[in-house]
């Protein structure tokens, strides 16, 4: 522009003429310089929409995560094994939370390895029921993957369960063992055993003993303390006790250990002494075995008791030496 416009007869010679003129002359200084601060702002705003830090940063946020969660068995499997088929593992990335519930909302412990590749459970599933695995992993820049399936194990063809002593809500002596009978004889006893947990109240080391393949006792060193609160946690339902065998058995059981009473038998001296809560409250005469069937020694618990029985010697491995068939008190 060379501003000949501006002072030629577009201005007025009387005063409203010149105010026209001046309205003309802000409007067309205004729109140049709003030019010039347009052409100035647009360049600005061209570069940061496509600088590299901020497109840069846009992709590192929106990226995924670099983490693959993979488990065991696939979706949707079925006759799945109860114990060895469960397993999570993570590359490119560390485990965070795992977690395997039944439908009944019931979770399956288990442990993340410490390097965060791995989860294992800790114990066996149970049979004819169904799974939901959740598994969440993190890649090296916090980003999470996860990844969620559903399983179902094995309905088990073949099952045995366990016969236990003491009654649960019962009131038992001192020296009375948790004792379990399986109905059929157990070739994996490390699995069985496992599977069963006996806990006290007061604590107290408890250890089980196999006798044979089909009988499990477990017990203190030591008589129990009086007042004692054991609880039996049975936990055999899929476990596999022998080859296509299984558990078919959960179930909780409690039992309190009453005053403390022991009897100590002097069979040379014909005699029992009944200790009660560490006094002695009645010494009593005794008979015991002949010469040749002599009495049973060492430490024994009375853990049933009867108002009449029949007393056979075959049942102890004496053979016919006798056949009572009414023995009060026994």
């Amino acid at each position: 522009m060379n501003g000949q416009p501006i002072s030629g007869a577009s201005v007025g010679t009387t005063g409203r003429g010149r105010r026209r003129g001046g309205v003309r002359l802000q409007a067309l200084a205004a729109g140049a310089l709003l030019l010039v601060l347009t052409a100035c702002g647009g360049g600005d705003a061209t570069d940061g929409a496509k600088g590299p830090e901020g497109q840069g940063a846009g992709q590192q946020e929106n990226a995924a995560s670099q983490a693959v969660v993979t488990i065991l068995p696939k979706d949707g499997a079925d006759s799945v094994a109860t114990s060895g088929a469960l397993k999570v593992t993570a590359q490119q990335g560390k485990l965070t939370t795992v977690t395997v519930a039944d439908s009944k909302g019931t979770e399956v412990e288990g442990e993340i390895a410490a390097d965060g590749a791995s989860w294992q459970p800790t114990a066996h599933l149970s049979g004819g029921t169904q799974y939901k695995v959740h598994a969440v992993a993190k890649d090296a820049e916090g980003r999470e993957s996860a990844k969620d399936t559903t399983f179902t194990t094995l309905v088990p063809k073949n099952t045995f369960i366990g016969h236990y002593t003491p009654e649960d809500g019962s009131t038992v002596g001192v020296g009375m063992p948790v004792s379990i009978n399986f109905t059929r004889g157990i070739t994996d006893p490390e699995a069985v055993e496992k599977a069963i947990k006996v806990t006290a109240v007061p604590s107290v080391p408890i250890e089980g003993h196999w006798f044979g393949n089909d009988r499990l006792d477990f017990r203190p060193e030591q008589y129990w303390a009086a007042g004692t609160k054991v609880t039996v946690h049975l936990n055999l339902d899929g476990v596999e006790g022998r080859p296509g065998v299984y558990g078919k058995q959960k179930k909780t059981v409690t039992f309190t250990i009453g005053r403390r009473q022991v009897s100590t038998v002097d069979a040379g001296a014909k005699t029992m002494k009944v200790e009660r809560d560490g006094k002695i409250v009645k010494t009593l005469p005794i008979t015991a075995g002949a010469p040749s069937t002599t009495t049973y020694n060492g430490q024994m618990v009375i853990s049933e008791k009867y108002k009449v029985t029949r007393m056979n010697g075959a049942t102890v491995g004496f053979g016919g030496e006798y056949d009572i068939k009414d023995v009060p008190h026994a």
